[in-house]
């Protein structure tokens, strides 16, 4: 018999959900990774395998981003991040990255739902893995 943990993991690599969690849990914590000074002036776009495309303003910051590349790859390891490349282009505007959260915003329901199927798991790491998988599942069902 299979844990269901195992089982999980299987899921989420089968359908290519893992690095989809990943950017989210990089995002959510982007500012907090990297200051506000580097977070003004970039985005993390896409991961493909254990590479993160970040989008940077300008070709200044492109530049200089380069000083603090290893520095940020180190703080992305946890994450299995392993590579660090540089995109010039345009971020996303504050207002149309909140638009966007609040118009795909899980609702009670959704919480509640989410809350009652991970409740009575008492592995806390599988707890919080389905946790974020339902919730991206659900949010993604919204985008649609």
């Amino acid at each position: 018999m299979q844990r269901a943990g195992s089982i999980l993991k299987k899921f989420i690599s089968n359908y290519g959900l893992e690095s989809a969690l990943t950017l989210t849990k990089i995002k959510n914590q982007w500012l907090k990774l990297v200051g506000q000074a580097i977070a003004a002036h970039t985005f993390p776009d896409v991961i493909k395998g254990k590479t993160i495309f970040i989008t940077v303003d300008t070709p200044q910051w492109m530049h200089h981003l380069n000083f603090y590349k290893l520095d940020m790859c180190e703080k992305l390891k946890p994450y299995r991040i392993s590579e660090i490349r540089f995109k010039l282009g345009k971020l996303p505007e504050e207002e149309n990255i909140k638009q966007a959260a609040d118009k795909i915003a899980l609702t009670d329901e959704d919480s509640r739902f989410i809350e009652s199927t991970v409740r009575n798991l008492k592995d806390n790491e599988l707890k919080e893995k389905l946790r974020g998988l339902l919730t991206h599942g659900l949010m993604n069902r919204k985008k649609k």
